[in-house]
């Protein structure tokens, strides 16, 4: 039974139509984004929902959307007493404060498409690599030489926990990948980037970073009728777009997108 079905007996219809259709489980927390119309009803919300889902201990409420180089959020504690989880996806364990370092459920397939893109051997650098969801897979899975780099200090304490977890080693780097060029002595074959909503200009760095005919995977926030526009302006900078896809929404007609890139020299 949805959260819509259980409430529709405890709220009126105008209030049940302000209810979100859908929330964000990680680990065992909840995150929903309930309006502020129905700021009287909210623990009403949370509390259903929990009982919906059983495997959920602390519901969230997002107050306000993610911000700032660390990329986290603030959050309105509407059930349970802890921002701390643990995180189960693609055969890996995740430990997660979700107050304190960014993280997002809903890109386990997205995320297990790279490692299996990933070869041995590889050279792989993970910029905004947060608490490990693109590094430890990758590493786990393939052997290949892996470095993290995080401008967050707690981000960075929760990848090098996580790398004990799940019994693998990786470089990791507290830093800002405006310095990338002066942070790493050898190029890499490949270099995954989440990058935060606005750092499009984090892709005009990497190339320094880049072996010759290396693959970036790019990640960004676009509307679906500025694609063929960004598609042109990768082109023209000397990428060759081998795929590319629509991850999923993250606001009302806004939409992350992957790229993979790969720059002849």
């Amino acid at each position: 039974m949805s959260l819509h079905e259980l409430l529709k007996d405890k709220l009126s219809p105008e209030k049940l139509s302000l209810v979100p259709k859908g929330f964000e489980v990680i680990g065992d927390i909840a995150i929903i984004n309930i309006p502020p119309l129905l700021d009287n009803e909210k623990y009403l919300i949370a509390q259903t929902l929990a009982s919906r889902r059983k495997d959920v201990k602390t519901v969230l409420g997002k107050l306000h959307k993610i911000e700032g180089d660390a990329r986290v959020g603030e959050f309105e504690l509407l059930l349970g007493n802890s921002t701390l989880t643990l995180h189960r996806e693609n055969n890996c364990v995740f430990c997660v404060d979700v107050a304190k370092t960014y993280f997002s459920g809903k890109m386990a397939h997205e995320r297990n498409r790279i490692v299996q893109k990933v070869n041995d051997g590889e050279d792989v650098l993970v910029l905004f690599a947060g608490v490990g969801p693109f590094l430890i897979p990758i590493k786990k899975t393939k052997n290949v030489n892996i470095t993290g780099l995080d401008s967050n200090p707690a981000a960075c304490a929760f990848l090098k926990k996580n790398c004990g977890l799940n019994g693998i080693d990786a470089n990791i780097i507290l830093g800002d990948a405006n310095s990338m060029h002066n942070l790493f002595k050898k190029p890499f074959d490949r270099i995954v980037m989440p990058a935060p909503y606005g750092k499009e200009h984090f892709l005009a760095l990497v190339s320094s970073s880049l072996k010759p005919e290396g693959i970036v995977h790019f990640y960004t926030f676009k509307k679906d009728f500025e694609i063929p526009h960004f598609k042109r302006l990768l082109e023209e900078r000397g990428w060759h777009i081998e795929f590319y896809r629509d991850c999923g929404d993250v606001a009302p007609r806004v939409s992350r997108y992957v790229f993979d890139l790969r720059k002849y020299n």
